[in-house]
């Protein structure tokens, strides 16, 4: 099981899981704000098939007490350091949404063996394209602009956002966002970069914060194709269709999946 502290936390398995080979492990990047505990029903709708963990953010959770990370890069750096010390040779599923895909697909980035991994971006735009003026107004200052960060978290229908109407959890959470916000908004890519491992990109219909060609333009970031899956909702359709998202993980995961996928095998 992937397992390093502080940085990859194991989700407690509810059940074994029944694939006859190798079992495969996925392994969850939050969104701004997110935290391991952000995953656990998507989690647990794939524990029959998967072992499953999640990237622990510092600055969050048991991790509170820990400085906010202010770099998208060094974050991966980090992360992929970790990850290095604990993976085995079984087949991974990272999965990130918003945030979460730009420091997954920039951990991929840093290991030097893609087999046997398949990247699933979630509402996030490809790297090429990657721009989101609508955080063009996030600051460092952590008085700035409260009110209108509140109102975009609301917005974009984050399960955070009903935390924010509580004035003591609001000051224990916005911080958080705001950093994670400060970060995703200064990620820069470098200049074509790619992965060698497939691509599944999904994105909600109605996102402001994503478009079709954002999301087709990850094929120019892989060698090994891309799959677009398109739902209903906003930014966080993850949540309002926590199911669907479970199927298209279950699919990469059944044998021959990769191909029903439109990839190459993925194992």
């Amino acid at each position: 099981m992937l397992d390093a502290e502080p940085w990859i936390r194991s989700f407690p398995a509810a059940t074994t899981p029944t694939t006859p080979t190798t079992p495969w492990t996925v392994l969850f990047f939050p969104h701004s704000g997110g935290s391991a505990g952000s995953y656990r029903h998507l989690a647990a709708r794939v524990a029959d098939m998967a072992r499953t963990a999640c990237v622990q953010y510092p600055g969050r959770a048991e991790r509170a007490r820990e400085p906010l990370f202010t770099d998208v890069h060094v974050l991966a750096d980090q992360v992929g350091e970790a990850l290095a010390a604990v993976r085995e040779d079984e087949p991974v599923i990272f999965f990130g949404h918003s945030l979460g895909a730009a420091v997954a697909y920039e951990v991929i980035r840093r290991m030097p063996d893609q087999r046997r991994i398949v990247l699933v971006a979630s509402g996030h735009p490809a790297p090429s394209r990657i721009g989101l003026p609508v955080l063009d107004f996030v600051g460092d200052d952590p008085d700035h602009d409260d009110e209108q960060l509140i109102e975009l978290i609301g917005s974009l229908g984050g399960s955070d956002a009903d935390l924010l109407d509580h004035p003591v959890l609001r000051r224990v959470f916005l911080p958080v966002i705001r950093g994670d916000l400060v970060a995703h908004s200064r990620y820069r890519p470098a200049a074509d970069s790619m992965v060698t491992c497939p691509v599944i990109a999904l994105m909600g219909a109605a996102d402001p914060l994503t478009d079709t060609p954002d999301v087709q333009a990850w094929e120019r970031h892989t060698s090994a194709g891309v799959r677009v899956h398109v739902l209903p909702g906003g930014h966080f359709f993850t949540h309002q269709h926590t199911g669907e998202v479970a199927d298209i993980l279950r699919r990469v995961m059944t044998p021959d999946g990769g191909e029903k996928e439109g990839h190459a095998s993925l194992v």
